[in-house]
């Protein structure tokens, strides 16, 4: 087991320098750049434009550019924000602990909802509840995170006043954490309903190839309760299937912030995302795509060692 985690450390490092080089390529090809934000529309010249793409670096040549950012990355910088004049790592981990509360709880409410709702609807497959629940899934799944966000916000927020519709706190009062908990609902709702409309229906269809195997029949014929056969043999069977959409899933959550952070004004990373990329501010972009970078690869690595858990014959192969 400590022989297959260095190995998949190591190429976790090797996909993180690769990604680090191909974003680094493709912000500076890419039309526009900071000088017009900066500048702004009122005092944009091309001639002021080409001072601050000067004072930046950003006139130099781009394989001189790529150097010269590998050579500061070897020596621990990681440059600053063009417009927060801060360091970008501490402009990005300002904003990380908002968009990992935000994923993770998001995520543990998807296990919970809808692992054992897709349980229960194989149990009854068939039946009025199961083809309620399986439609449901997917209207739910087929709905874009920026309409169900923004229909929340008008029923529970404009026309029943119960919930706050953005922000993260009100001033003030951030340390009260009721209020942090009704500021919380609906994005959480928003970014933990796709998810888990989609962990149902794969936990549904899982489940209903277990309950139909040779040995949950087996423990069928030889007495197993249907509880017991439901939760204990055949969930067992289903297990890796589960863990593989999960660990998709849990890949994914930094990508839905983008759009439910910028629809409910969550001072996430995805927010943070969407206006570094109107200001072509890539010291901060560089960093953000280094962290999903490494999300993505830690979820990886867990969703393999969730494997070797569930089936321990994968630790010969």
């Amino acid at each position: 087991m400590c022989g297959f985690v260095l190995r998949r450390l190591a190429q976790v490092g090797l996909t993180i320098a690769l990604l680090a080089g191909v974003v680094f390529v493709a912000l500076r090809v890419a039309p526009g750049g900071p000088a017009y934000a900066l500048l702004g529309p009122d005092r944009y010249t091309p001639a002021l434009a080409a001072r601050i793409d000067q004072q930046l670096g950003l006139d130099r040549p781009l394989p001189e550019q790529f150097v010269r950012w590998v050579g500061e990355m070897a020596h621990g910088e990681l440059g600053y924000s063009y417009f927060h004049h801060l360091p970008a790592v501490g402009v990005v981990l300002e904003r990380l602990p908002a968009t990992l509360q935000l994923g993770g709880l998001a995520f543990l409410l998807s296990l919970a909802v809808g692992v054992p709702v897709g349980v229960w609807a194989a149990a009854r497959r068939g039946s009025v509840a199961d083809r309620l629940l399986s439609s449901s899934a997917v209207v739910v799944l087929s709905t874009p995170s920026f309409w169900l966000g923004i229909g929340l916000i008008l029923v529970c927020s404009a026309q029943l006043h119960l919930l706050p519709s953005a922000g993260q706190a009100p001033i003030g009062r951030d340390g009260n954490l009721w209020e942090r908990l009704r500021y919380l609902i609906l994005p959480l709702l928003t970014m933990a309903a796709s998810h888990t409309a989609s962990l149902a229906l794969y936990t549904r269809t899982a489940m209903i190839e277990a309950l139909t195997a040779d040995h949950t029949r087996t423990a069928k014929a030889m007495g197993a309760s249907g509880v017991r056969l439901v939760w204990r043999h055949a969930l067992a069977t289903a297990a890796i299937p589960i863990a593989t959409i999960a660990g998709l899933n849990l890949a994914h959550f930094l990508e839905g912030s983008l759009v439910v952070e910028t629809v409910f004004a969550w001072p996430g990373i995805g927010q943070l995302t969407v206006a570094s990329v109107t200001r072509r501010d890539y010291p901060v972009l560089l960093i953000i795509s280094l962290i999903a970078g490494v999300v993505v690869a830690l979820a990886n690595l867990l969703t393999d060692l969730a494997y070797r858990w569930l089936d321990p014959r994968m630790e010969t192969e």
